[in-house]
């Protein structure tokens, strides 16, 4: 058995603090925490969510992402729409507002992620993501198994 500081959630962890360290400046001066960003990113990406899918896509906690779409709400950043389809749900829009301040952080970030990037070997780099896919992968099928 590995000793506590070799365990891989604690070596995960680790890495997670490692790379966040480099964008946590990068937000802070915009203002946003690394929740809302995640959230505003992936609204780039997948515009008109469901709160329950955003919750999910982002890996926040369904009763943490209501307040964090209060927030951003409150900061113009995101707007609630019922969906024109089906009036019971709800989806949530980035605003003009929050697209302009995605396009004046992303660049940034994508920097920040170069330089990341520039510490490995291109294998390395490769390895790295094939191996973190492996083992979620692993996740989803011993879920299905049980």
């Amino acid at each position: 058995m590995l000793d506590f500081e070799h365990s891989l959630p604690v070596l995960l962890l680790r890495a997670r603090e490692v790379c966040m360290a480099r964008f946590r400046p990068i937000l802070g001066r915009y203002g946003i925490t690394e929740q809302q960003w995640r959230v505003i990113r992936a609204l780039a990406e997948f515009n008109g969510q469901e709160l329950a899918e955003l919750a999910e896509r982002t890996l926040i906690l369904r009763p943490s992402m209501t307040g964090i779409i209060d927030r951003l709400e409150r900061d113009e950043l995101v707007v609630r729409k019922k969906d024109s389809q089906d009036g019971r749900k709800t989806c949530i829009w980035l605003s003009r507002k929050a697209r302009r301040l995605y396009d004046k952080i992303m660049p940034e970030v994508a920097s920040e992620y170069s330089l990341l990037q520039e510490q490995f070997s291109e294998k390395s780099w490769d390895d790295l993501y094939t191996s973190l896919f492996q083992l979620i992968k692993m996740e989803n099928s011993s879920v299905n198994n049980r």
